[in-house]
């Protein structure tokens, strides 16, 4: 028993690390090219810290579609709530953005972050059992009923908050760059990347590792079969669109300090841009 047993254990699946070093091969691929060490390397951190903010707002936009089969076009709309959301907590406390004092400025960044998130995941929750609801398999209908929601968000938008942009200045400790030699790197892209690494180990650890993960996958693989097991798949496909819906908000407010300024349709002119990095 103990020799079929040890036969009989499942095969570990192989680790496809070549997507995680493709950023790493092309911008080394690129340095022949531009010559200058200093200038590669400000270029290359620029590129990862705009890839990472884009991922922050497509990976929702990829969970949901992956794993649900969803096809979102209204995803930009989480966005521009998110930003808006975040001028709530940083312009009344503007003495504490232009501190200049990092952990002032972060105490601050904290708990616009997570209260975007939780307003776009809470609008996610409502778009999810309104428009999409009665719509799944029905990608054409997805695609109609979430363009609706996308157009009737900005136009609740412009009313809420007028169609004047709203200036957002990015903390005074993440304004400017640390000098390596030759080499500038600004201080709010490093923190972009950081953001966005966390946000992609948080995705991975959650499908992987843990019992959540493992049941939305099979989920995803044979539905019937996982409820046939007590488990409400619903339930946690809901829990993946407010997930993707928070991370939309997420990325909004990283957006939103990067250009330094917030305004109804910066969603919608970042859904081309999300659906071809997705």
């Amino acid at each position: 028993m103990t020799d079929l047993a040890a036969s009989g254990a499942l095969p570990k699946p192989k680790r496809d690390i070549l997507p995680a070093l493709l950023p790493v091969i092309v911008s080394l691929a690129m340095l022949p090219l531009i010559g200058s060490l200093s200038s590669w390397m400000t270029l290359t951190v620029a590129s990862f810290a705009m890839g990472m903010m884009i991922f922050i707002m497509a990976s929702g936009l990829t969970l949901v579609f992956g794993l649900m089969d969803v096809l979102n076009f209204g995803h930009g709309a989480f966005i521009s709530v998110g930003a808006y959301v975040a001028t709530l907590v940083l312009l009344p406390l503007a003495t504490w953005v232009q501190a200049d004092s990092l952990w002032l400025n972060l105490a601050v960044l904290a708990p616009a972050a997570l209260l975007s998130m939780a307003v776009s995941g809470a609008l996610g929750l409502v778009l999810e059992r309104v428009l999409i609801l009665p719509v799944y398999g029905q990608h054409l209908k997805q695609i109609l009923m979430t363009t609706g929601g996308l157009i009737i968000a900005e136009q609740a938008l412009y009313a809420l908050w007028g169609p004047q942009i709203i200036p957002l200045p990015l903390p005074t400790s993440l304004r400017g760059s640390f000098i390596f030699g030759d080499v500038a790197i600004a201080k709010y892209r490093l923190l972009a990347m950081l953001v966005g690494l966390i946000v992609f180990a948080g995705i991975q650890l959650v499908l992987n590792r843990t019992k959540i993960g493992l049941l939305i996958r099979a989920g995803v693989e044979n539905r019937e079969m996982v409820e046939a097991l007590g488990y409400r798949i619903r339930r946690l496909f809901l829990g993946v669109f407010m997930t993707g819906s928070g991370l939309a908000g997420l990325g909004g407010v990283m957006w939103a300090l990067y250009r330094e300024q917030v305004h109804a349709s910066m969603g919608s002119d970042l859904t081309v841009l999300i659906f071809h990095r997705r």
